[in-house]
């Protein structure tokens, strides 16, 4: 089966990355993961709580359509957002497929997107 492409458009919560060499070095003394969580944490908390909500979502999307999602994150304040800003897409998360958009934390309409678009919920067995 071939896996559906949805982008998600959001402000990103991240971390600046140095450049390979200096980031294997930071990395390798076993401080790289201290300084992207020190910059994840300086963020607003209303930011922290919106971040950990969609990756929550996102999360719940990917284990109810499994092997079948290519999630594509988009920061919203990247080119690429600026570009997709131009085209209508200004209001946070978005949900894109093609041309189709879901706007909001609404599950269920991005499942009922989902689903237009061929993917089959399944359940997976617990373990």
């Amino acid at each position: 089966m071939e896996r559906i492409t949805i982008e998600v458009v959001t402000r990103a919560v991240g971390s600046v990355s140095h450049c390979p060499h200096c980031q294997a070095f930071i990395d390798g003394v076993g401080v790289g993961n201290r300084i992207h969580r020190a910059d994840a944490l300086a963020y607003p908390p209303d930011v922290q709580a919106e971040w950990n909500r969609l990756m929550a979502l996102i999360g719940r999307l990917a284990a109810r359509f499994p092997e079948q999602l290519f999630i594509r994150l988009t920061d919203a304040q990247s080119p690429r957002g600026f570009w997709l800003a131009l085209r209508g897409v200004r209001r946070y998360p978005a949900f894109l497929i093609g041309r189709e958009r879901v706007f909001g934390y609404d599950e269920e309409a991005v499942v009922t997107l989902l689903k237009r678009h061929g993917a089959q919920e399944r359940i997976l067995p617990m373990i």
